[in-house]
């Protein structure tokens, strides 16, 4: 019997063989001389994704409003120039008294011809004024037939004392605007942050899908030579007929595994593709992963409230999407400041100084001189302006929707905080049970590939059984399933601690490249003693 034992060991050369790499396997599936790395698939998301051409333009439309609102600032010039002529009829009485001074007259003809200009501009502070001019020239039948020229020149202030009085009121929709474009410029940081995020995971679901085939071809590969020693023993008669029926099950359990990594592989390519922002032709194109999971950082993660805070504060102080919020509260109380303003009476001071000029004469040089020929002045004027709606609830409406929109501000910035916070703890916790999970999951693959050693040689001491060695085996591929597994979750677990963190992206700016390390290494910072 022993005899049979030693000729069975020499008919199981297959199952005596080590597995191919030492649990790193190599794969069968054809490969390229062109690789993808994880930054070049960062670079084509940052390149071509929509949704980040789509917030760019939302960028542009925030400053376009900014630009407006700065627009209400701008100096303001106005010319316009009228021509009138107007016929009057006369009465009898004003007939005869034009009779008796020598003017036979049915009616009054007078034409006007008017040009005004003005430059004024509002201050911030709420006053408004500039210089004005209006020049006229009256010609008609009867007392200013031969031309009346008139010009005058003035200076005209305009200072309001109660509603409209300072900057905080009138630079208001200004600033608030400014402070939305600024908030639109964190809104366009934190999505290139979520869609690198979305790159990055989906790439390392990519490599691990990769592995996974890979161990996937080599299982089977491994059934496969197990059903061709069996089929040899059993034309020995060395093994039971029976025999082969567990190993032709085992190589189709093994097959299945194949292709379902198959269609797991080309999920995940289309799913890299998707978050790259490229076409489903262009994902069929997308090579094999140039990048390996990252390795285990020396770098100590907390566990502990204490060690999480600095964590907390480093993302309070980078998170674009809270960073944003902040900058919504500030616009929404910026309005609600000059709301209450806005509810106040209208009073203004009025105040205007000049001199008037005359020249007589049809011709242009006339109408020009009127400027300086017989001037006089100055002219002064001084007034007051009041008004106010008897309701007022245009102002009072708005004021109240200034002061629930700040309310919703504060509570929508207090909630971002409160989420930051939780998404920093969690991905601490991702990196930390990460590191634990590879550690366990590289010891398992250890231990089971000596497992699969030890009963191969109790196959040669004929102490050992088929189903055992098939059993370690099938065990061996679960662990070695489950270690790719564990470094792809502690790869996506630090790019979600980069992001939580809020050091990704930097979210003052427009990001165009992007440094590799953030996807292999988490935020650097010194943890309390």
């Amino acid at each position: 019997m022993r005899g049979s034992s030693l000729v069975a060991a020499g008919c199981f050369a297959a199952f005596l063989a080590p597995p191919a790499g030492g649990g790193q396997q190599q794969s069968t599936t054809p490969s390229t001389s062109r690789r993808v790395a994880i930054l070049e698939a960062a670079t084509s998301t940052l390149q071509t994704h929509p949704l980040l051409q789509a917030q760019r333009k939302q960028v542009e439309i925030s400053r376009a409003v900014h630009q407006q609102r700065s627009g209400d600032f701008d100096t303001q010039m106005l010319w316009t120039a009228d021509l009138s002529h107007s016929v009057t009829p006369l009465t009898g009485p004003a007939r005869l008294s034009f009779q008796q001074a020598g003017i036979d007259v049915v009616s009054e003809s007078l034409n006007l011809t008017t040009v005004t200009g003005s430059f004024s501009k509002l201050f911030r502070s709420g006053i408004q004024f500039g210089p004005a001019l209006e020049m006229t020239r009256a010609t008609g039948n009867v007392g200013s037939s031969e031309g009346v020229n008139r010009a005058r020149v003035s200076f005209d202030v305009s200072v309001p004392l109660l509603r409209g009085r300072g900057k905080a009121v009138v630079a208001a929709p200004e600033r608030a605007a400014d402070m939305q474009a600024a908030a639109s410029q964190f809104d366009l940081s934190q999505t290139t942050a979520d869609l690198l995020l979305s790159t990055a995971i989906s790439y390392w679901q990519y490599v691990g899908a990769v592995r996974r085939l890979v161990i996937a071809e080599d299982s089977e590969a491994r059934a496969r030579d197990y059903v061709a020693s069996v089929d040899l023993l059993i034309k020995a008669d060395k093994l039971p007929r029976s025999e082969s029926f567990q190993v032709r099950a085992n190589l189709a359990g093994r097959s299945a595994d194949r292709i379902t990594s198959e269609q797991q592989l080309a999920d995940a390519r289309y799913g890299l593709a998707l978050a790259m922002g490229l076409s489903p032709t262009e994902g069929l194109q997308i090579p094999l992963p140039a990048d390996s999971f990252p390795e285990v950082e020396r770098q100590p993660v907390p566990d502990s409230p204490a060690g999480i805070r600095p964590y907390i504060d480093l993302a309070l102080a980078n998170r674009a999407d809270y960073l944003a919020a902040e900058k919504r509260k500030q616009a929404a109380d910026i309005l609600r400041i000059s709301a209450t303003k806005g509810v106040l009476p209208q009073l203004d001071v009025l105040m205007s100084a000049g001199y008037s000029g005359l020249q007589e004469g049809r011709a242009a040089w006339d109408y020009l001189g009127s400027l300086y020929r017989s001037a006089s002045g100055p002219d002064l004027l001084f007034g007051l302006r009041w008004s106010r709606p008897i309701a007022n609830n245009t102002a009072e409406g708005q004021l109240a929707e200034a002061d629930a929109t700040y309310r919703q501000a504060v509570l929508l910035a207090s909630d971002r905080e409160r989420n930051v916070s939780s998404e920093v703890s969690s991905a601490l916790s991702g990196v930390y049970h990460g590191v634990r999970r590879l550690a366990q999951a590289r010891e398992a693959v250890t231990l089971y590939e000596a497992a699969l050693e030890g009963e191969k040689d109790k196959l040669r001491l004929a102490a050992g059984s088929l189903t055992d060695l098939l059993t370690v085996e099938s065990r061996m591929t679960t662990a070695l399933v489950s270690l790719v597994a564990a470094q792809e979750a502690y790869a996506i677990a630090l790019v979600q601690l980069r992001r939580a963190t809020g050091t990704l992206v930097p979210a003052d700016r427009p990001v165009t490249s992007i440094d590799r390390d953030v996807f292999f290494s988490p935020p650097s910072l010194k943890l309390p003693d």
